[in-house]
């Protein structure tokens, strides 16, 4: 047998175990007071959680911590201390030397002589100088002080009277040529910029106010944000708390549904049960009613009775079954709701938040409304006399249209005129424009074809141009330095003439001369000869160093040449001039180390 049937007996059974629902929610338990986040704000002091859960080591390293700092605070407190004395030290020996050389320059004052002192000072003041010859100096100040106190108070309100003067005589004087300017240009025309500038102005106002409007809510929305982000530890704990409770809330609304469905369900079967029977025993009454009448009165023949069973009404059909007001009380009711009513519409009328203050406002009110009834009457007499002003205007401006002088006539004629000539004028412009865009490229192409026919025809009607180098010294045109007998090859071309006028002169006389000179017709044999002179020529032109206009030129300019050249081959030494000299030099010398 086994143990435990041994000790408890053999009468004992195990308990059978209760089948559990898997679908039931757990059984919800409310959260403690002292631990609710928001609730439990009695625990929180100074943002500081208190946990009575510390053990005693953690207050001891609490109070271990406080231990070292009141130690350090101790040592600071004596650094402190010894750097108070030292500059309390250092602030008693500046003052003491102050009080010293104070009391010094005070007995120099009030003892020594200043006569002297005060006559410079004060040079240009006899009188000045007699009365304050034995004062010291600084009584002396603070007489002239006193005694000059009112006149620089008067000086100092005349320059602020004068100031104000030139500012409001500068005033009007800009008032007035702003009057001057609206009496002489005002009437004429009115500048669209001038409106314009209104029109900006107002806008640059109103973006103005904007810009301070946004900048304020921005500056209220930033402190919000900060305060919010500041204050959001202390939210969490009492957010986590309520989402807690929600959640709490939730398990608790399902766990009644979960208990209460089964008594529902019961519930709903026993009121259809219960309706059932009642129909049943209704029936069975009705058949026992009809019976019962059936056998007091026996059917007469040729009728039929007709049993009416009067339809109970429900008691809860009544609604004033269960009202404890009295007649008098309903009355009195609909009365005050009426009178309520009148109050409250008082109330919207007179714009009043209390019953109280309806007669004061009331009795105000009539003053009120004559005051707005005579500023009404005041406003529509206005209205009318602007509306009669207006007619008056228009008729007047009719009579002045139409009624113009000699002179504003000839005004306005001469400013049709003028508007006329600068409309021809602004066409005539445009033509022009107009003309020479169509044509600019045909001048550009037709300038270059004159430059090309003056490149072409450079030549024509003049002999080659010789360049001829130009020595800055005469040692370098020695004969074997004479460069410009070598050909030269390239120059810089000459400049291209600018006045289009030159130009075509040019061209037509070299086109002329050119024509000209082929109206024969030559033979094969002596264009051939022309050709090989003309080679010749330009040959022989390459060994020439300056241009040649006539004969006599190209006979003088070898001349010169050639004496240029015996007047530098002079200057120069020969081979046994050279060597004589070498000679001479060499005696020289020996006779001087001699």
């Amino acid at each position: 047998m086994p143990c435990t049937l041994r000790q408890r007996g053999l009468s004992y059974r195990p308990r059978r175990e209760k089948e559990k629902d898997v679908l039931a929610p757990k059984p919800v338990h409310p959260r403690a007071l002292r631990f609710h986040g928001f609730f439990g704000m009695s625990y929180v002091r100074q943002h500081v959680m208190v946990d009575d859960r510390w053990t005693p080591n953690s207050l001891t390293e609490q109070f271990k911590g406080m231990t070292d700092l009141l130690a350090r605070r101790l040592v600071f407190k004596s650094h402190e201390s010894k750097a108070n004395r030292l500059r309390y030290f250092r602030e008693n020996k500046r003052l003491k030397r102050q009080c010293r050389d104070g009391r010094t320059k005070l007995q120099n004052i009030l003892t020594n002589d200043n006569t002297h002192k005060i006559r410079n000072f004060l040079i240009n003041h006899k009188d000045m100088q007699r009365l304050y010859q034995k004062m010291p100096i600084h009584l002396v100040v603070d007489n002239i002080n006193q005694r000059t106190f009112v006149m620089r108070k008067e000086r100092d309100r005349l320059e602020f009277r004068l100031d104000q003067l030139k500012k409001h005589y500068r005033d009007l004087l800009l008032r007035r040529a702003v009057l001057e300017n609206r009496i002489k240009y005002q009437n004429e025309f009115v500048l669209d910029e001038e409106l314009k500038s209104r029109v900006f102005l107002k806008k640059i106002e109103n973006s103005n106010v904007r810009i301070k409007a946004i900048k304020t809510i921005n500056n209220t929305y930033k402190k919000m944000i900060q305060v919010l982000v500041h204050d959001e530890i202390f939210y969490e704990p009492i957010l986590r708390s309520l989402s807690g409770d929600m959640e709490d809330q939730s398990n608790f609304i399902k766990h009644i549904l979960y208990l209460g469905m089964p008594a529902i369900s019961k519930f709903k079967e026993l009121n259809d049960e219960y309706r059932h029977m009642e129909d049943k025993s209704r029936k069975n009454l009705q058949m026992k009613l009809q019976m019962l009448a059936s056998l007091k009165k026996p059917p007469v023949t040729g009728s039929v009775v007709h049993t009416k069973v009067k339809e109970e009404a429900p008691l809860t059909a009544n609604l004033k079954r269960y009202v404890r007001e009295t007649q008098s009380m309903m009355v009195l009711k609909l009365e005050l709701k009426s009178i309520e009513k009148t109050i409250k519409e008082v109330k919207f009328v007179t714009l009043c938040s209390q019953a109280k203050e309806i007669y004061p406002r009331m009795k105000s009110q009539v003053d009120n409304n004559e005051k707005l009834h005579r500023m009404i009457v005041n406003d529509m007499l206005a209205h009318e006399m602007l509306e009669t002003k207006m007619k008056c205007a228009s008729v007047l401006k009719g009579v002045l249209v139409n009624n113009l002088s000699e002179e504003e006539i000839n005004r306005l004629e001469r400013i049709k005129d003028l508007k006329e000539m600068i409309r021809k004028a602004e066409e005539f412009e445009q033509d022009i424009l107009q003309h020479l865009k169509n044509r600019a490229d045909a001048y550009v192409m037709l300038r270059l074809t004159i430059w090309n026919l003056v490149e072409i025809l450079r030549h024509v009607d003049r002999q080659p141009k010789l360049l001829r180098a130009q020595y800055p010294n005469s040692y370098l045109k020695l004969p074997l330095l004479k460069f410009e007998m070598l050909n030269m090859r390239a120059a810089a071309p000459e400049l291209y003439e600018a006045n289009i006028d030159n130009i075509m002169h040019i061209v037509k006389r070299k086109v002329y001369k050119l024509m000209k000179g082929y109206t024969v017709e030559l033979r094969p044999a002596t264009i051939k000869r022309n050709v090989e002179e003309y080679h010749a020529d330009y040959l022989a032109s390459l060994d020439m160093f300056e241009p040649i206009d006539n004969d006599e030129q190209q006979q003088a300019v070898p001349e010169e040449d050639l004496l240029q050249e015996n007047k530098t081959m002079a200057n120069v030494p020969n081979r046994k001039q050279i060597k004589a000299q070498s000679a001479k030099l060499v005696e020289e010398l020996s006779k001087r180390d001699e």
